[in-house]
């Protein structure tokens, strides 16, 4: 089970770093191409801070609570992993994982983040955000953890202890 988790860490990351790394190479900074069906744009906006660009003025502060929360998330693994069954938490956190660590590579490597994924909306303010496949891994990885904690109280009763 450890060894697919990292595989699909591996890809999840590879992913979004060399989608990045192409979005860099490829769009000026507000460039927009829309996908077919045109509701999903790729576009090149950085976020030097964290969510919609929260304490963006603070980049070393930023840089330092991303560390913190990385090292929790690798020891919140290292709990998730030792524990057997609950597949559903594990894939989550593989998922929270490859997120976290795609955005602290950016932020160490560049000093800030490449989001590139946007929508086209008739709300403005939807309109602006702009995210990353990171931040989708982050999200998605999220209820796939609570979704596996609230199946473990319902198939054991209580919070699993192994």
């Amino acid at each position: 089970m450890l060894s697919a988790m990292l595989v699909i860490f591996a890809i999840l990351l590879g992913a979004d770093i060399m989608i990045k790394k192409r979005v860099e190479e490829e769009l000026n900074p507000g460039e927009e191409r829309e996908l077919p069906g045109g509701k999903i744009v790729i576009r090149k906006v950085y976020n030097r801070g964290f969510l919609l660009n929260l304490f963006d003025e603070y980049p070393a502060a930023v840089k330092g609570m991303s560390l913190f929360a990385s090292a929790g998330v690798m020891a919140w693994d290292v709990l998730t992993f030792a524990k057997k069954r609950n597949y559903i938490r594990k894939l989550g956190m593989t998922l929270v994982s490859a997120g976290a660590a795609s955005n602290l590579f950016d932020r160490l490597a560049r000093g800030k983040v490449v989001d590139y994924i946007g929508l086209r909306t008739k709300k403005k303010h939807i309109g602006r955000i702009t995210a990353n496949l990171g931040d989708i891994y982050l999200a998605m990885g999220s209820v796939l953890v609570m979704a596996g904690e609230i199946l473990a109280v319902i198939l054991h009763g209580n919070h699993p202890k192994k």
